[in-house]
């Protein structure tokens, strides 16, 4: 019995907290009268209806009005950009191995879209070249966001080759980098001085402050974590701010409350509404 009281008392706390959050943003977003331009980016694509990093969800991003659309570069063993979050293959494919370890053309044995619904079981994971010829033909005019996954294993090159790509010729839309590693974000900022640098991390005090040290960096991506910890504080730093993940109503109403450069959501279509709507009532 006092196993199903304590259940009951949490789930009605958390219940409580989230409409209290709810009544805080919509007085804020009264008394605030800008309109906001705080922009969307689909995490991973939207993530949250197709299956991430694949040509069919940075397709859905864009057919939803996603100002931005964020992915994670890796390196295959034949020298490749693949567009995949994790080391290896594992988690959004039905094959295994490390991505370092395996050509392409291997990789392209699997599918990386079984895993999320058989509807999408003919989608692969894609070279970065690919995902740009997509955004071409969408006709995208938005910002990519493109993190260097760099935090495990060093991709020896990755970083001139990306960027060659990315300057290779005249896009649509502009690019921007984030990475967690310091060095890899150093590189490309001798590669393309005055490009935009984001230093990716999660909670470390000790990280914010070297960002905010570093000349090179130009904006912070928190983990949504550290955003709520320090909602206070905002206003003190001098770097803007895109923070992970946000993906619920309170914490979108926040990011747009506090005019956030930017955010990242596996809900596109949700935020893309929350920003209409936040709009309308100015």
């Amino acid at each position: 019995m006092f196993t199903g009281i304590k259940k009951w008392f949490h789930r009605n706390r958390d219940y409580f907290k989230s409409r209290r959050a709810r009544f805080q943003a919509s007085i804020y977003h009264l008394l605030h009268q800008d309109p906001v331009e705080t922009q969307i980016f689909a995490h991973r694509g939207s993530k949250s209806n197709r299956p991430e990093n694949t040509l069919a969800a940075f397709a859905e991003s864009i057919r939803v009005g996603a100002d931005g659309i964020e992915l994670d570069v890796h390196l295959t063993k034949d020298g490749q950009l693949v567009v995949i979050h994790d080391e290896s293959i594992d988690r959004t494919t039905n094959g295994t191995g490390l991505v370092r370890n395996l050509t392409f053309s291997e990789i392209r044995n699997y599918s990386a879209g079984a895993w999320f619904d058989k509807d999408y079981v003919t989608e692969k994971i894609p070279l970065l070249s690919e995902v740009l010829d997509l955004l071409i033909q969408m006709q995208f005019t938005g910002v990519l966001n493109v993190e260097i996954k760099t935090d495990k294993f060093q991709y020896v090159g990755i970083e001139k080759m990306t960027s060659d790509l990315l300057t290779s010729q005249h896009y649509p839309f502009s690019h921007i980098y984030c990475s967690f590693n310091l060095e890899s974000l150093q590189r490309l900022s001798e590669l393309e001085p005055g490009a935009d640098l984001c230093l990716l991390m999660s909670t470390s005090e000790q990280k914010i402050k070297l960002a905010l040290q570093t000349d090179y960096i130009t904006h912070l991506h928190p983990r949504l974590d550290w955003l709520q910890k320090n909602s206070n504080h905002l206003k003190q730093l001098t770097k803007p701010l895109r923070p992970w993940t946000l993906n619920n109503d309170v914490d979108m109403y926040f990011a747009f409350n506090h005019h956030l450069a930017g955010f990242m959501t596996d809900y596109p279509a949700l935020a893309v509404e929350i920003k209409k709507r936040y709009n309308q009532k100015k």
